[in-house]
């Protein structure tokens, strides 16, 4: 079986089932991670909070480059095949009419898409279906925590008309401590099991993403024993689909 799971961002797939992946990739399964916002930013000026993030990941200006060869390493620590699309993180993305940025500050990442971006659903659909391979299982954000770019591929991924299961995304799960009942509205949950090697795997794919490690964490200590204890907590990974 084919499985593609697609990634808002260039972390988002190990991170919220990282183990699962590497289990599928052992079982002989061809795994891949497709990063939807994975694109440079335009060559102009950074806005104010971009800088501020990358300063924080420590990233400079090249940070989509850095961020892209992590997820290489993760991605190669799970055997599973990266694909990487052109569309850049939202932190970056300007309005078309007058080139103002989009997204501004931690509140609006997690707000409503913005009115400008609403035709971009339309535009990924129509480049995810002229990618996915036919028999392909596909696998979607459940867009816990309600970031904008989990929104967009969710949308992107239903509005495909094919059968998708769906993924909690993590951290934000964690944080929540539980998973917002219209997320899942009509859905059943599935346990995958991942035995000790797949989750040593999972954390040090995780630990591949150098830049984030703060983001999310005190430490890589830190990390290991949350991840450790997410796994645990839900016999390996769930997976999510729609009953009818």
């Amino acid at each position: 079986m084919d499985w593609i799971y697609l990634s808002p961002h260039l972390d988002d797939v190990v991170l919220s089932c990282g183990g699962l992946v590497w289990e599928q990739a052992r079982q002989s399964e061809r795994v891949e991670i497709w990063t939807i916002c994975a694109g440079d930013p335009p060559p102009i000026p950074l806005s104010s909070f971009a800088i501020s993030l990358q300063e924080r990941w420590q990233t400079e200006q090249h940070a989509p480059a850095q961020r892209r060869a992590e997820d290489m390493l993760a991605c190669q620590r799970l055997g599973v095949i990266p694909r990487y699309f052109s569309l850049s993180d939202c932190i970056y993305r300007r309005s078309p009419e007058n080139g103002e940025s989009l997204y501004n500050s931690e509140l609006e990442l997690f707000g409503e898409i913005h009115p400008a971006e609403i035709s971009l659903v339309s535009l990924l659909i129509q480049e995810l279906a002229q990618a996915i391979p036919r028999g392909a299982t596909l696998v979607s954000p459940l867009t816990v925590g309600g970031h904008v770019d989990h929104r967009l591929v969710r949308a992107a991924a239903e509005g495909l008309g094919l059968p998708v299961w769906y993924y909690a995304d993590y951290p934000y799960v964690q944080w929540l401590r539980t998973i917002p009942a219209d997320l899942v509205s009509g859905m059943k949950p599935f346990e995958f099991p991942v035995m000790d090697a797949g989750l040593a795997a999972w954390v040090e794919s995780v630990a591949a993403y150098t830049s984030q490690i703060s983001s999310f964490w005190f430490s890589l200590e830190d990390m290991e024993e949350e991840i450790r204890n997410y796994c645990l907590k839900n016999g390996g990974v769930q997976l999510w689909q729609y009953t009818e």
